[in-house]
């Protein structure tokens, strides 16, 4: 069931029954030379779409402009500042509460937003903590790391997987957007062909959740986009089997969160 597609009617009728809802969060910036711009929204709101329709439970739409200023020197990126991003996501925790929603799960697919996502749950919880009434809660979780995900992509590309552009991603967006992603495969397939350098453990260490320094030193250190991610390996068939080990992981963790007391 997706918040856009619904009437205010058909959102009061589902919280006589659920007080759920997924928010999925994404990004809008380079993703190398064969990744959509679009490639963190687009998997974060296909597999919470399929995790809808799978559970029944309510969807709200992407929040797709984040926290990519270290891509800022790739032409098409939007950033935004890391507090602008906390306020929207505060503001919209806090419009769910007020109707009545209290479990609220963000499925997350950019690194920049973990950081930012857990800081605004917690002044959410201040605030909501300081005012009458049970206190709703948030569970943040990137598709990544489900457990039959991160063994998959593990499996298929090892260290070739790397942070940014990954071909774990890029084969989501390949079945999710089977057009474009082909057509973007064609035009920047030989730019994309030799692997890049692998990283180093200290470089995956302090720069994991994309924390990275400015878009010119960024730009500089990985001038096609990729950060340690051969984008190539992948494949549509991976990218399908990758959604349907995310819904259905993120389905049993959904519903323990909703379990909880």
């Amino acid at each position: 069931m997706q918040l856009a597609l619904s009437t205010s009617a058909q959102v009061e009728h589902y919280l006589q029954r659920s007080k759920s809802i997924v928010i999925p969060l994404g990004s809008t910036e380079q993703h190398g030379p064969i990744g959509l711009i679009g490639t963190d929204t687009l998997c974060a709101q296909t597999i919470a779409a399929r995790l809808g329709a799978h559970r029944g439970v309510l969807v709200a739409p992407a929040l797709s402009l984040t926290v990519a200023q270290f891509n800022r020197g790739f032409a098409g990126t939007l950033t935004v500042r890391a507090s602008t991003l906390l306020a929207l996501i505060l503001d919209v925790l806090h419009s769910l509460a007020d109707q009545g929603f209290q479990r609220i799960y963000l499925l997350n697919g950019h690194g920049a937003n973990i950081a930012v996502a857990r800081a605004a749950c917690q002044d959410f919880y201040l605030e909501r903590g300081r005012m009458a009434g049970a206190v709703p809660h948030c569970r943040l979780r990137s598709w990544w790391e489900y457990p039959e995900v991160d063994r998959l992509r593990r499996a298929w590309y090892g260290s070739l997987e790397g942070l940014h552009a990954t071909p774990s991603e890029v084969a989501i967006v390949m079945a999710a957007e089977p057009e474009h992603s082909a057509r973007a495969r064609r035009e920047g397939e030989a730019l994309a062909a030799d692997a890049p350098a692998p990283l180093s453990a200290a470089f995956l260490r302090d720069h994991g959740g994309d924390n990275h320094f400015d878009a010119a030193s960024h730009r500089a250190a990985f001038p096609d986009g990729r950060v340690g991610s051969h984008s190539i390996l992948a494949t549509r068939e991976h990218g399908e089997a990758l959604i349907a080990a995310a819904v259905a992981d993120a389905a049993r963790d959904l519903a323990a969160f909703e379990a909880e007391q």
